[in-house]
């Protein structure tokens, strides 16, 4: 006796082994069987819409997870940025010379800088989000410049703190230059901030064997296995390793921009060395 589904899909064949001969045709052996063979499809559809409900019960828990996540996040760190100016602006009005009003013109104008920051991440977790991925504007680039450029603006960034680079880039990349610059800015920015304060920070590029190898070093204390698994999430906050300031949206859109790409970044951390590994195929 066939089985069916709902939307009259063939499921398979329901059967039924007596030893005993027996007269099957008759209306009460073919009524049970079209009877059990329809209780059958019906169970299936019902474990279907069950397992779907559930599916999609899960996905609107943690779209409210993230969304309370988001607002949170978005509404304490943008809070000192806008302090910052609002402070700013007042002790310009009291400003007794140009200079010092200029002074204080110059630190507002990194508040700025950091809110815009916050919100281009924003933009590109939407567009990760929401969007099907980043978009990417594809171009053959010669990257160790592109890369020297990333690690002079960190170096100005954190002038007490030593970067060590080495590039091996002798041929043109295909790839986002711009988006390769980001991912690099923010795996630099990271080891910066939760790396050993007295240790160098080695950023290091390669191509061989058909892919494209962007590394960053640090020494510190390594990052435990469950966090790692966690670290590329977005809004993403653990205990001494991710990040404690900004969106925590880092780490997150560097996996975008690795995937974008169709490359990935690898994490290994030992008591030694923590290393994030982006590599991409070369096309």
């Amino acid at each position: 006796m066939p089985i069916r589904r709902k939307d009259g899909t063939f499921f398979g064949t329901l059967c039924a082994i007596d030893p005993k001969p027996a007269k099957l045709n008759t209306l009460e052996v073919v009524g049970m069987f079209e009877l059990f063979a329809e209780l059958i499809g019906t169970h299936l559809d019902a474990i279907e819409q069950l397992s779907s409900s559930e599916a999609n019960l899960l996905d609107e828990r943690a779209t409210a997870e993230l969304r309370e996540q988001f607002i949170a996040v978005l509404g304490h760190d943008l809070r000192n940025p806008l302090a910052s100016l609002s402070s700013g602006v007042n002790l310009i009005q009291k400003a007794k010379s140009a200079e010092r009003a200029a002074e204080i013109g110059v630190a507002m104008q990194s508040s700025v800088k950091r809110m815009a920051r916050l919100i281009d991440d924003l933009l590109d977790f939407a567009r990760g989000r929401l969007g099907g991925g980043l978009a990417l504007n594809y171009d053959k680039e010669l990257l160790a410049l592109v890369l020297d450029q990333v690690v002079a603006e960190l170096r100005a960034g954190y002038p007490d703190r030593n970067i060590e680079a080495a590039f091996a880039l002798t041929q043109e990349v295909r790839c986002d230059s711009g988006r390769v610059a980001q991912l690099l800015s923010n795996l630099l920015g990271n080891a910066l901030k939760y790396g050993g304060p007295d240790t160098p920070v080695r950023v290091e590029a390669t191509i061989g064997q058909g892919e494209f190898e962007l590394s960053v070093i640090n020494k510190g204390a390594p990052i435990p296995a469950t966090t790692i698994e966690r670290l590329f999430l977005p809004f993403y906050r653990g205990d001494g390793h991710v990040m404690t300031q900004g969106l925590g949206l880092g780490l997150y859109i560097v996996s975008q921009i690795a995937n974008a790409h169709g490359g990935r970044v690898d994490v290994e951390s030992t008591p030694e060395q923590t290393r994030f590994t982006f590599r991409m195929p070369l096309a």
